[in-house]
């Protein structure tokens, strides 16, 4: 009886001397809290980590003197924790491929029967070892491979997704940040022209030169500027805090930087034929389109497993009996009954997830050309609108201009003048609202191609999944 058992003693040994050993990894929020509130862009690991991936003209320099949107989309792909933790899906996704291609493990049973009374001629005891074999092989096996790879598949493109999505939120939050201090500078001057204004306005009431309603409609004119120069601020703070979080630093990692946007008075439609060309590719292999493709084929990899499921699994059993004093060889083989069912219920409930698969495919290609169509027409109408606010400004500079040497000569008064500068300064923030909208469209527009429309992302565009 020792020699079975030791046997058995010395293969869980041997077996259990290849297993993984677990190490916890517990998350301290406090530290966690401390490295992100120490993440600055000058860190010289950054630097490391961004080197390779500079463009040449950079010389491989980081930290850089101006951050453009090129420079803040190569740190946000390096410190964005939304991106960290795509990543790790992306990980979990590949190693399930290594889960899917393991052959099941066998079974041991032990069985033990003793006598309570001797049994004359005979050994007291009856024990015996039997194993169970499942035969998980052939397509069973590659179906289930099949279906790890589309998963990884679909965990890179949802990756792909997650990029593109913080590339979106850096350009949005770089725009908003540029526009709110260009605001916040014309609001300081509203409010200072609001103010001379409301004070003329008194003095000329005072002296009975003007009815109260003019003084009235001055405080108006100040209390206004005010909050439209509050809100400007407001907007500078946030726009700020999203960058920061966009790029994944705190808000103070920002504090001081140069940051700038070439050409950012200028925007411009692309030429008709190269957005021809990318809306080409964007309905053909836009990302979430090829995501709704990897759908499919798992659903249409589900319903063919589902098919085969419907013809049973074979087991077999080898095994060895010690039978009271005779030695037995045992062998057993097991196969389930489609008796009752023949799988009818997952295949038709495969069948139909493939139906919804396929109309998606078609949701997400007609939601594309939608999306295309939409953005070139708002940018389309989006441009001229700028042009026709510039064209306002300049005349309302003119006019001021106007005003204020006839307010030299002693044509008009104090308060005409500064009506005239008020209305050229309000030109000029309808003239960034037009800029903001023209901008806008043209993220829309980017949005809808997935594709960047600078020149300078566009070229670390094609290997951005591949950054650190």
């Amino acid at each position: 009886m020792r020699h079975p058992f030791f046997c058995l003693a010395a293969c869980a040994t041997v077996l259990l001397g290849g297993c993984a050993t677990y190490q916890p990894a517990p998350v301290d929020p406090a530290v966690t809290h401390a490295q992100w509130q120490a993440r600055r862009l000058d860190d010289p690991a950054l630097a490391a980590r961004l080197r390779p991936w500079l463009p040449a003209e950079d010389h491989g320099q980081w930290p850089s003197a101006r951050y453009g949107r090129a420079d803040l989309l190569l740190a946000a792909l390096a410190l964005n924790p939304d991106l960290a933790e795509a990543r790790a899906h992306l990980a979990g996704a590949s190693a399930a491929v290594d889960t899917a291609r393991v052959r099941a493990n066998p079974t041991l049973s032990l069985a033990l029967e003793r006598y309570t009374q001797a049994q004359a001629g005979s050994a007291p005891w009856l024990w015996g070892l039997s194993t169970d074999f499942l035969l998980d092989g052939g397509l069973r096996r590659r179906l289930r491979v099949q279906l790890a790879d589309q998963a990884v598949r679909g965990a890179r493109l949802d990756y792909a997704e997650k990029v593109w999505s913080v590339r979106s939120a850096v350009r949005d939050a770089l725009a908003q940040r540029l526009l709110a201090q260009r605001q916040e500078n014309l609001a300081a001057r509203t409010v200072a022209a609001a103010t001379a204004l409301e004070q003329a306005a008194r003095q000329r009431v005072a002296l009975g030169e003007d009815e109260p309603q003019v003084a009235l409609q001055a405080v108006q004119t100040l209390a206004q500027a005010r909050s439209d120069q509050a809100a400007a601020a407001q907007r500078a703070a946030s726009s700020q805090a999203q960058l920061a979080r966009a790029i994944g630093v705190p808000v103070a990692a920002l504090e001081g930087l140069d940051l700038h946007w070439d050409h950012f008075d200028r925007p411009t439609a692309p030429p008709s034929a190269r957005i021809d060309t990318l809306a080409d590719h964007a309905l053909l292999a836009r990302a979430d389109l090829e995501r709704a493709l990897v759908e499919y084929s798992q659903r249409e990899t589900e319903l063919h497993q589902q098919i085969h499921d419907q013809y049973p699994q074979l087991s077999l059993g080898p095994g060895y009996t010690y039978d009271h004093g005779i030695r037995k060889l045992t062998f057993n083989a097991s196969l389930g009954l489609p008796v009752f069912n023949q799988n009818q219920g997952p295949i038709a409930q495969a069948r139909a997830r493939r139906e919804a698969a396929a109309a998606h495919v078609r949701v997400v290609q007609a939601d594309i050309d939608s999306a295309i169509d939409a953005a070139r027409s708002r940018l389309a109408a989006a441009l001229p609108a700028l042009d026709a606010a510039r064209a306002g400004t300049q005349a309302a500079q003119r006019t001021r201009g106007q005003a204020e040497r006839a307010f030299q000569l002693g044509a008009i008064d104090r308060t005409a003048m500064l009506g005239a500068r008020l209305a050229a300064l309000a030109a000029s923030q309808s003239e960034l609202a037009a800029l903001d909208a023209a901008w806008q469209a043209e993220a829309a527009l980017e949005d809808a191609l997935r594709t960047p429309l600078d020149p300078a992302e566009a070229a670390l565009w094609p290997a951005a999944g591949d950054r650190p």
